[in-house]
């Protein structure tokens, strides 16, 4: 029997009403809420005060060395091991660098965050890899 995942946002009005909700694959379901884990910060979530991860703790931080992409990288897989039992995680990659832009008021220099993480998808046994770009902590607007 296949299984029915929903994308997001939910549509409870449409679910309540008998409608057809918009669905998708297992896989695109496991990336929506991998998006959803690395972009929550604890305490943001009504029912689990503990979904998410640090990113968004010490986001301002001046100094986000070798030590805070450990602390993350360990956040991170922490939330997958308990809040995505589907996945079979492998690895998770923290990379940090300096990200410029033009603006119409200057050049605004941002901190650019990519959060790789791959692992095996329990039921099916398929290898799964999900790549995750955010802006963080602007450094400064010249």
């Amino acid at each position: 029997m296949s299984r029915k995942y929903y994308t997001l946002p939910l549509r409870f009005d449409e679910i309540i009403n008998k409608k057809q909700h918009n669905s998708c694959s297992l896989e695109e379901s496991i990336a929506q809420n991998l998006h959803l884990l690395v972009s929550t910060y604890h305490g943001e979530s009504a029912y689990a005060e503990d979904y998410g991860c640090s990113i968004w703790d010490e986001e301002f931080k001046t100094q986000l060395d070798v030590k805070w992409k450990e602390e993350v990288r360990r956040s991170i897989m922490n939330a997958i091991e308990k809040f995505e039992p589907r996945l079979a995680l492998s690895d998770v990659k923290v990379d940090l660098s300096d990200h410029e832009s033009r603006q119409q008021t200057g050049i605004q220099v941002r901190r650019k965050l990519i959060i790789t993480i791959s692992g095996t998808i329990r039921k099916t046994n398929e290898s799964f890899n999900f790549k995750k770009t955010l802006f963080i902590s602007p450094l400064s607007q010249v």
